[in-house]
């Protein structure tokens, strides 16, 4: 169902707009495609070291055994001075890395 048009919401432009709340004159300019800083430090070959670290782990959480929801881990958060090296990288099930990650940011 298309928006109701709306005045521009900056002061003073009279201009009408059914899209972002501001005309085409001060909408912000479109932006391409932008990598999420949390992935801007992922190496390019972080698949393959993925399926390297799985395989090495025999596709097992290094927690609690489980073999399903998988996730490949840092030891180490690279925002404390981890790095991308396989021996900074273990599997997790999404369980245990929620709870990693919950005490880590808690400082625990």
């Amino acid at each position: 169902m298309p928006r109701a048009k709306s005045i521009c919401m900056t002061a003073g432009c009279p201009s009408v707009t059914a899209r972002s709340g501001r005309c085409e004159k001060h909408a912000p300019p479109k932006r391409g495609w932008q990598p999420s800083a949390r992935n801007a430090s992922r190496p390019g070959d972080f698949h393959k070291r993925r399926a390297t670290v799985l395989a090495r782990d025999r596709f097992t959480c290094q927690r609690c055994g489980a073999r399903n929801e998988l996730e490949v881990d840092h030891l180490i958060p690279v925002a404390r001075g981890g790095t991308w090296e396989l021996t900074n990288l273990w599997v997790l099930c999404r369980t245990c890395h929620r709870k990693k990650t919950y005490f880590e940011d808690r400082g625990t």
